[in-house]
């Protein structure tokens, strides 16, 4: 903006020979990047799917834990892993700050990808291919998928979504044979747990299972986005030797100590924001409709989890 005012006439003053060939020059260029981009969409090679459907966060979240149920063969650092037949549909959950499950494919085969989050606008980038795509909550984003190189792709989310954006990167390995599962580690994973299987049993569990099924309540919930298994803490407190561990939280203002117990590890399922870990008040802690004996799982995971 100038500070002085234009010359009085300046309007009517001719446009000189040099400024009127660079305003034609980039009418053309504007004009040739228009058409190049109605042709890109149609005649591209990547083109993004344009199907989409309406859902909601809950049913979508139901859908995602089945289809890992069913597919899973292992879990990565608390993300479950899944290795789905070709030609199958796959879904794919975005949440903070996380995305499951990691997937196994098979090379050249194709794959209809689900893509949807659980809370809030995610970026989903496949890396180094540099593929992508954002992903909106009640929106089933579907993608045709099909890999042509082997290797391991790590998802990025591009969009800032909170504290633990940094961290929230995903996985997809392409494989070309079952030998190539060695390569990540995952030739050995075995089949969880069912709960179904447990359901059904007339004699109570063991304290064995009861963990097993607790860890995979950990996986297919996500509180491995957070809360990690390795004695690290970066968004919130650490699941290992945390049971039985003295606690500094704030509960109604104040500063109090209290014992990592059963009844604590309840409350703080069912009722997240009553107490708050002194270091993470600023984390968001979702409330998980989880029933009493999935509770009780879950604390007998987190007790196997000593230092």
């Amino acid at each position: 903006m100038s500070l002085l005012s234009p010359v009085e006439g300046w309007y009517y003053k001719k446009v000189s020979k040099d400024e009127k060939m660079w305003m034609v020059i980039a009418l053309i260029l504007c004009l040739s990047l228009f058409v190049w981009m109605i042709m890109w969409h149609v005649y591209g090679k990547q083109n993004p799917s344009s199907i989409t459907y309406r859902t909601s966060t809950a049913e979508f979240g139901k859908l995602s834990e089945a289809y890992i149920k069913k597919n899973m063969i292992g879990a990565d650092n608390g993300v479950p892993v899944v290795r789905p037949d070709a030609n199958s549909d796959v879904f794919l959950l975005a949440e903070m700050w996380r995305w499951s499950p990691v997937l196994v494919l098979q090379k050249d085969q194709s794959y209809k990808f689900h893509i949807s989050s659980r809370d809030l606008v995610h970026g989903f980038s496949i890396q180094p291919v540099n593929m992508n795509f954002q992903v909106y909550p009640t929106y089933d984003y579907v993608l045709e998928f099909k890999p042509t190189e082997s290797g391991e792709f790590k998802i990025i989310c591009n969009e800032f979504c909170g504290i633990g954006h940094h961290a929230m990167i995903g996985k997809i390995v392409v494989i070309e044979k079952d030998e190539d599962l060695k390569l990540y580690g995952y030739e050995n994973f075995k089949k969880a747990a069912s709960t179904d299987t447990a359901a059904n049993k007339d004699v109570p569990l063991t304290d064995a299972e009861m963990a097993l099924m607790g860890e995979q309540i950990y996986t297919l919930k996500g509180c491995g986005a957070c809360h990690k298994t390795d004695g690290s803490s970066q968004i919130a407190p650490s699941w290992k030797g945390l049971f039985g561990k003295e606690e500094h939280v704030i509960e109604n203002g104040k500063q109090i100590s209290v014992k990592v117990d059963e009844s604590y590890i309840k409350e703080s399922i069912k009722d997240p924001t009553k107490k708050k870990t002194v270091g993470f008040e600023n984390t968001p802690m979702p409330v998980f409709p989880l029933t009493d004996d999935e509770i009780a799982q879950v604390i007998a995971y987190i007790k196997t989890l000593k230092n």
